[in-house]
């Protein structure tokens, strides 16, 4: 009938206008919550003065902050399978803005253990974050847009970081190394109960092709993980190769970032500049990330095949400009040229290594049903994270060894290995795209048996 047939499509639009709207909100919380992970590079030395400590110790902070807070978002993302993901996306972004406001407040962090504990509090809950955000989108959006709007959450992450990373670097000598804490956490306390109210808990499996129709007719798909199918997760190749090259390709990520403002410091430029060429680096990695994301979803459309193979050659290719932004030496006379070689070099290295980043997370959306999801994700950030997390406190050891150059060559480097398990994906995924369309199907068939068992 045409009255219930522009019903259901009012409806629809209507849920599609309210998912965009909630997209544009976990933008909005991404940016402030990510913000305060790089909050504390630009003052390094500030901390370190403060507390008597040195790079090894400053360092074993910021890895404490995302390697403990990655292994507890495997347990985020295995009750994200099974429970309201909107009531645990909240409950996750409280637990880091809390404790990161508190790190603001002198009377909360007078000793170096107090400092500690409350970066960790904070990393626990941008580790949450993760699995639960992805597999929302998983539900939002099809596997023909993932690569677009997950673009557009790592580059709010990006943005994030980036503001983090100037507020503390422009703002730490007027008004304290504490108070950026305190301006990036507040907002957020405002957007989670805006989220809360706009957000719609979306129905599981509802993008997906082969149960497209069942979940629009109402028919809900109540599949959810199991301790016992943990197992299936590591069957998956392409999810085994996509963990594993997050520990070599995240490395960089941790140690650049963490050590470049001391490291153009140590070259006689002003901490200013030095924060300037890490905002350079960060505008660098937004713009390969949203990039990367556009060109992964029309690749994927051509065939999914080439979506890994992008990636491997865009991290080859990005260490070539990597290395000669660390080992070039600049003159710190700023009247001249000498600004305009690193800042070349980090917004070019930024774009090209970061053209993967919104892929991966596209590619195991893809290969994934969506009860798995949020675990996979889990694991996911748990291998990003160590690469993240581990990074500044290898970046500590070898700067005390060998110097600051010989650290930064070496998180470079990584971005090796990571493109050989980039490629050996362009080699698994057709299969694993298979197996999970044979999983849904048979899915379907089962929900569809049981309806017809129920109605005899």
């Amino acid at each position: 009938m045409p009255g219930q047939g522009d019903g259901s499509v009012r409806t629809q639009l209507s849920a599609a206008s309210r998912d965009r709207w909630t997209l544009v909100i976990l933008v909005l919380v991404s940016v402030f919550l990510m913000a305060d992970q790089n909050a504390m590079n630009p003052v390094v030395k500030e901390i370190m003065a403060e507390y008597s400590i040195d790079e090894s110790k400053v360092g074993f902070i910021g890895s404490a902050f995302i390697v403990l807070g990655a292994l507890v978002s495997i347990f985020f993302g295995y009750y994200t399978d099974r429970f309201s993901r909107k009531t645990l996306f909240a409950a996750s972004v409280l637990l880091g803005e809390i404790p990161c406001f508190l790190t603001g407040i002198p009377a909360f962090t007078r000793t170096y253990e107090q400092l500690l504990f409350l970066r960790i509090l904070t990393g626990i809950g941008v580790g949450g974050i993760f699995p639960i955000t992805f597999s929302l989108v998983g539900d939002y959006f099809d596997q023909r847009q993932r690569g677009t709007i997950n673009a557009l959450i790592t580059a709010s992450w990006g943005v994030g970081e980036m503001l983090g990373q100037v507020l503390a670097g422009f703002v730490a000598r007027p008004l304290g190394w504490r108070f950026p804490f305190i301006a990036v956490a507040v907002p957020n306390f405002l957007l989670v109960p805006i989220f809360l109210m706009v957000a719609r808990e979306p129905r599981r499996g509802g993008k997906e092709d082969e149960l497209r129709d069942l979940v629009e007719k109402g028919i809900e798909y109540r599949e959810t993980i199991k301790l016992a199918d943990l197992k299936h997760i590591f069957k998956n190749k392409t999810n085994v190769l996509g963990f594993i090259q997050g520990i070599p390709g995240s490395i960089p990520w941790g140690l650049i970032p963490f050590f470049l403002v001391p490291f153009y410091e140590n070259k006689g430029f002003t901490k200013e500049f030095a924060t300037t060429l890490t905002l350079v680096l960060g505008i660098g990695a937004t713009l390969g990330g949203i990039f990367g994301g556009w060109l992964g979803d029309r690749l994927h459309r051509k065939s999914p095949r080439y979506v890994p193979v992008l990636c491997a050659v865009a991290v080859a290719v990005g260490i070539i400009p990597g290395y000669f932004l660390m080992t070039m030496e600049f003159s710190s006379n700023l009247g001249g040229l000498a600004w305009v070689f690193p800042i070349v070099f980090c917004v070019v290295t930024g774009i090209i290594v970061t053209l993967p980043s919104a892929n991966i997370k596209a590619m195991l959306l893809n290969v994934n049903p969506p009860e798995y999801r949020g675990s996979v994700f889990g694991v996911h950030n748990i291998t990003d994270s160590v690469g993240r997390g581990i990074g500044p406190a290898i970046g500590g050891l070898l700067i005390r060894s060998y110097g600051y150059t010989y650290a930064m060559l070496f998180s470079v480097y990584m971005w090796i290995p990571c493109a050989i398990l980039y490629g050996a994906m362009a080699l698994t995924i057709m299969g694993d795209l298979e197996n999970l369309k044979r999983h849904l199907q048979e899915k379907r068939t089962q929900i569809l048996e049981s309806m017809q068992t129920e109605t005899r």
